[in-house]
């Protein structure tokens, strides 16, 4: 997405990063704004959602540890788990 240089102004004057930036994108509340414009807010509740799909995230990446795929082209030949590893 581009930003104005307004935007880059005051992301800068309001130390907002990128990374803050691009989780409202992804996990905030969309609202119409004046003029046509969207609103993305990330509020309690989106906050507590995200925090829950991140704990999930984070249980899933134990259990995927050592998980391969094996592919060709578009189709999954076989997967299996590498219980060493390091």
């Amino acid at each position: 997405m581009n930003t104005t240089n307004h935007a880059k102004i005051r992301q800068q004057q309001r130390g907002i990063s990128n990374v803050a930036l691009d989780i409202i994108e992804r996990n905030g509340r969309c609202e119409k704004a004046p003029g046509g414009a969207i609103k993305i807010f990330f509020g309690l509740k989106e906050y507590q959602k995200t925090i829950k799909d991140l704990k999930r995230t984070i249980q899933m990446l134990d259990k995927v540890k050592g998980g391969t795929i094996i592919i060709n082209e578009d189709e999954i030949i076989t997967v299996y788990k590498n219980a060493h590893i390091n």
